[in-house]
């Protein structure tokens, strides 16, 4: 850069104006280039004062950024030439190894599959220097085509921006920086109240857990009951207590969440809010304690071979075959419950695992310590639905789970 670092011409008179002449860097070509512009006329009006000529000269280089690094890297980026898909291939193995909150495996695949799916196939071969608005318009055009939903529209988007924004010079500096116009891309506005968010009431759940066999049974009850994640239900272990497993209390009323299951392996929860100790009823510690039986280690639920059961889609297809549309069904219910029945807003917020709301809500993480009180409520609350006295469990059912 040492040649970059600033130039200090000299105006002279060419075809009757003063004009200044310098070097600047032009995308695809390994040497500057000359260019010149002219500043004044040499006579009549708009004649400058040679002080003010020179300074003249100063400001249109200045302007044209010749001298500046970003130019050069700018111009550097185009020739080179990195497209879409070599960007977001650096960017997707970026996210998960940084020091500074690495994203979630889960998380991970959704973005896998937003590219794989549309933006390689749609943007691949764009190199990032073309990205602009009119991308991001013609993109909004094509997904919208396709029927997709607004917030998944505006989750694509938003890793169309996260991979070019991803692109930085020595600096740290965006290479490709863009001020988004969402009004002439015409960007969805995802309005909550207009997002399908399915749940079920206590007759529902009641129905729901009659008519599953085997570990579906106990899971449902548990899900509906604790108002925990799937995967931070299957991460339930009925070891000592641990803060590097999940782990559930010998009289099976207390989950201690520390980790989740994603994909057949532990992992660290959703959020930080998410490691918590959530409390349910006798009832329905009772009826996950005959399931456990004797056992005193090992996975709650788990396959013959000791591994935790994933989200497969066999398990799905259990839940949409009694007509639930998604396990978060029964973690919806659990909020709802614990609501119409007035459970004080920090302790809903700690068993559920929501964030902080204000500097206030820092006050309720006193409820750690406070057993007492959390299972006070839990009784008070209770669950809102009906649980089989045991499990219905049979051999042929245990085998199906298992599988």
């Amino acid at each position: 850069m040492a040649r970059r670092s600033g130039q200090s011409p000299q105006p002279v008179i060419h075809r009757g104006w003063w004009t200044v002449r310098y070097r600047i860097d032009v995308s695809g070509q390994e040497k500057r280039m000359h260019r010149r512009e002219r500043i004044c006329p040499i006579s009549g009006p708009g004649l400058l004062t040679r002080p003010e000529i020179e300074r003249r000269a100063r400001e249109i280089i200045a302007a044209s950024g010749a001298d500046t690094v970003e130019h050069f890297e700018k111009c550097e980026a185009l020739t080179q030439g990195t497209t879409f898909r070599e960007q977001a291939r650096w960017w997707i193995e970026h996210i998960q190894s940084r020091k500074r909150s690495p994203i979630a495996p889960a998380t991970t695949a959704g973005y896998r599959s937003y590219l794989k799916n549309w933006l390689n196939p749609l943007l691949g071969d764009v190199t990032l220097a073309s990205v602009d608005n009119k991308t991001a318009k013609d993109l909004i055009v094509t997904l919208g085509e396709a029927a997709l939903a607004p917030k998944t529209i505006v989750e694509i988007v938003g890793v169309l921006k996260a991979v070019l924004a991803s692109a930085i010079n020595n600096d740290g500096k965006q290479m490709f920086p863009r001020e988004w116009n969402h009004e002439y891309i015409d960007l969805p506005v995802v309005d909550p109240k207009k997002q399908r968010r399915p749940t079920l009431i206590s007759k529902q759940v009641t129905d729901v857990i009659a008519r599953a066999k085997g570990r579906y049974q106990v899971l449902y009850a548990l899900l509906g009951g604790s108002g925990l994640r799937i995967g931070e239900a299957l991460a339930i272990k009925l070891d000592d207590y641990s803060e590097d497993h999940t782990t559930i209390s010998s009289d099976c009323k207390t989950i201690h969440v520390r980790k989740s299951i994603w994909n057949g392996k532990e992992q660290k929860p959703k959020t930080d809010n998410a490691i918590r100790s959530v409390d349910i009823p006798a009832t329905l510690a009772t009826f996950l304690k005959s399931f456990a039986a004797d056992r005193s280690s090992g996975f709650l639920f788990q396959t013959e071979t000791g591994l935790p059961l994933g989200q497969s889609n066999i398990l799905r297809d259990s839940l949409h075959n009694l007509g639930v549309e998604g396990f978060h069904c029964f973690r919806r219910f659990r909020t709802s419950h614990l609501r119409k029945n007035r459970v004080p807003w920090d302790l809903e917020k700690f068993w559920i695992g929501h964030a902080n709301k204000d500097i206030t809500d820092k006050y309720s993480e006193q409820l750690k310590d406070d057993v007492e009180y959390r299972r006070e409520w839990a009784e008070k609350a209770g669950l809102g639905f009906v649980v089989p006295r045991v499990p219905q469990l049979n051999v042929e059912s245990i085998e199906q789970h298992a599988a």
